[in-house]
């Protein structure tokens, strides 16, 4: 089936086209929630909730792509899932605010040079695989997780993740460049095992 017979069969409610849909992009958006959530089950938690709102909200999507203007491009179905599943993610945030929003005590040592002992930026770069990284970012506190994920992999500005996340800009500026600090010194951690 191609991606259009499937989406019109979501569209009828069909159960296998629903299957074949979550099947087709539950790889890839498993991977969008991981680096969101603090372990792989409350990755999927993320997950369901996205597709209950993709199944939702289906039609809406169809319709708006098929009401665009001929010099807009459509947007593709696998940009719109990311975009609902990072959403299921901030939702998950909110409704888990006090574990997600908690003030840190760690600061930042951003002019700080390393010494001879440390392990350069292109060295952790180089002996990290995906897995570490993924590891490395879970570690993060979850307000830093979701800034460095928002700006960094998904491309939102800080006014984007201060809306999103009830948050000033200059919170999540703070936030990243926390998170950015505390990352490196997790795979520095890792790498130097």
């Amino acid at each position: 089936m191609t991606e259009e017979e499937i989406i019109h069969g979501c569209l009828k409610h069909d159960r296998n086209c629903q299957r074949m849909l979550y099947e087709q992009y539950f790889g890839k958006m498993i991977n969008v929630g991981i680096r969101y959530a603090k372990n792989l089950n409350e990755a999927k938690e993320i997950l369901h909730n996205a597709f209950k709102n993709i199944f939702s909200q289906l039609k809406h999507f169809a319709d708006s792509n098929a009401k665009r203007k001929n010099d807009e491009p459509a947007v593709s179905v696998e940009d719109w899932i990311k975009k609902l599943v990072i959403e299921s993610a901030v939702v998950h945030m909110h409704n888990n605010k006090r574990e997600y929003f908690v003030s840190s005590t760690v600061n930042a040592r951003e002019a700080e040079k390393p010494s001879s002992a440390e392990i350069t930026d292109e060295q952790i770069i180089a002996a990290a695989d995906i897995n570490a990284v993924v590891q490395a970012l879970q570690q993060l506190s979850p307000s830093y997780r979701a800034v460095y994920n928002m700006h960094e992999v998904d491309g939102f500005s800080h006014a984007e993740i201060s809306k999103l996340l009830d948050i000033s800009e200059s919170t999540s500026r703070d936030n990243l460049s926390k998170g950015k600090f505390n990352l490196r010194k997790n795979l520095t951690r890792m790498i130097s095992k």
